[in-house]
């Protein structure tokens, strides 16, 4: 059985002490069959996207996640409707009972993940690794001074493991705030510790109303993955 048929057969139960994370492989479906359950204006934004695995990626990825949200809002996948925040970052306006629902998703390669929730603001982010890439140059623009500084304390061997591990919690965490890249890379840290189940604390210059806190999610073989959320100790359930 594989996850869209265990999403069809399984009705997603949400919480706010509980943040559930899907793992898409994209070589196990047929964006064919999946195009049928997305929007007329998501149809026209994927017949743009000239690179197929792109294409694959979006179609996929988004008809899934309309899949899980109709098993948890008793919507159908067609009267899921999406908006769009200030820098791009999808929601609902849908809730359930009484509190909103929270997703995230992100792609690469050959996987995607979804995570979804109650109340809580999440980012959820995935990276294929490459082991040829200029980490040392991508560290220096991006990341914080005192990640740069750890960073240079790691063996050269562990360096590139270690700049996905951070890549993968920044990402996660702008994506978390809503803001994307305008929040400023170097204006907040994370840690380079293995991390906990409790979550690591994202320390930040600059006043947010909230706290947040980064979790690993799960070992995916050549990928990178990271969770931020909101809510601390919260219970991560991974599907895959």
């Amino acid at each position: 059985m594989n996850i869209l048929e265990k999403i069809l057969q399984e009705r997603l139960e949400l919480s706010d002490d509980k943040i559930h994370v899907y793992l898409i492989q994209f070589n196990l479906f047929d964006s064919e069959n999946c195009i049928q359950c997305l929007s007329e204006v998501e149809r026209h934004r994927a017949e743009r996207l000239k690179i197929d695995e792109k294409k694959n990626q979006f179609v996929i990825t988004r008809s899934v996640l309309r899949f899980l949200l109709s098993s948890a809002i008793s919507k159908t996948c067609q009267e899921i409707e999406f908006f769009y925040g200030e820098h791009g970052k999808p929601g609902i306006n849908d809730c359930l009972n009484g509190k909103p629902i929270e997703f995230n998703i992100s792609h690469s390669g050959n996987y995607a993940l979804i995570a979804i929730t109650l109340s809580n603001k999440l980012g959820v982010d995935i990276e294929e690794i490459n082991p040829d890439i200029d980490h040392h140059s991508l560290s220096k623009r991006f990341f914080s001074k005192q990640e740069n500084l750890e960073l240079q304390g790691v063996s050269v061997e562990q360096r590139c493991d270690i700049f996905y591990r951070v890549w993968t919690r920044k990402e996660s965490f702008i994506k978390a705030t809503g803001k994307g890249v305008t929040f400023g890379l170097e204006r907040f840290s994370v840690s380079l510790n293995e991390g906990s189940e409790a979550g690591l604390e994202v320390k930040t210059s600059v006043q947010l109303d909230k706290e947040y806190f980064t979790y690993n999610l799960m070992d995916v073989e050549g990928y990178k993955t990271a969770l931020t959320t909101s809510a601390r100790n919260s219970e991560i359930v991974i599907h895959t």
